[in-house]
């Protein structure tokens, strides 16, 4: 891109560690010194994209991703996430800051200087064809420091692996109807609605006859399936 139609760049953080957009910087270095001497950053770049691509560590993602779907498919009737939401996400995080460093160390490369021309490609070529594989493990980098991203990449994982209620009858197309339960919280009685958020959308739930605080129903709710939108 011209230096002159270039979009303002917003910092890149990761693993910890923000770094200022590389503005006015010219070429983005080509060797970084590592452990035995020059090292070269574009190889660098590369080894560190397939690390995030190893079927072992994509098979480690998706383990986690499966292990804790139920933790993430519940409502959320105050407005809050529950606090085992935390842990867990620093535990995500954790896995890619391992695999970043790992990379790095057997590429031997400093991270600091890795981080930067990282930041410089970005500010470069971010978002052109091409450079699909660098986007995604940007991606991938970024969003592992982002607690809402990490949310709604559980949030996905939930709706990709929903499987729908034997006994209940066919959603339409591109829905899926998902059955939760909901405790009744305090204040709220028959016929009165209720705002509950279930995989980042808001449903009106209305408390059915005979409910009273502190009791717990049943509900359908129904949700946008993305793959079918996707597709």
């Amino acid at each position: 891109r011209g230096s002159s139609a270039a979009p303002p760049a917003t910092p890149l953080c990761v693993a910890g560690r923000c770094l200022e957009p590389a503005r006015s910087r010219g070429t983005p270095p080509a060797k970084a010194m590592g452990d035995d001497g020059p090292t070269d950053m574009p190889s660098a770049l590369t080894f560190v994209i397939e690390s995030f691509q190893d079927p072992k560590f994509v098979a480690q993602v998706e383990e986690f991703k499966n292990i804790n779907l139920e933790v993430f498919a519940v409502p959320c009737t105050d407005g809050s996430h529950p606090l085992e939401w935390t842990p867990l996400f620093n535990k995500y995080k954790r896995m890619f800051e391992e695999q970043l460093h790992r990379a790095l160390d057997l590429a031997r490369v400093d991270f600091a200087a890795f981080m930067e021309y990282v930041q410089q490609c970005s500010d470069a070529y971010g978002g052109q064809p091409g450079y699909e594989h660098f986007d995604a493990m940007l991606a991938s980098l970024t969003s592992s420091e982002d607690y809402n991203a990490f949310v709604q990449v559980m949030f996905s994982a939930v709706q990709e692996n929903w499987v729908p209620e034997a006994d209940a009858p066919p959603p339409l197309p591109g829905v899926q109807m998902h059955h939760v339960d909901i405790t009744v919280p305090t204040g709220y009685s028959e016929g009165q609605s209720m705002q509950i958020e279930y995989l980042g959308v808001v449903h009106e739930v209305v408390v059915p006859p005979d409910v009273t605080a502190g009791m717990t129903i049943r509900v359908a709710l129904e949700v946008q399936d993305k793959q079918a939108q996707d597709n």
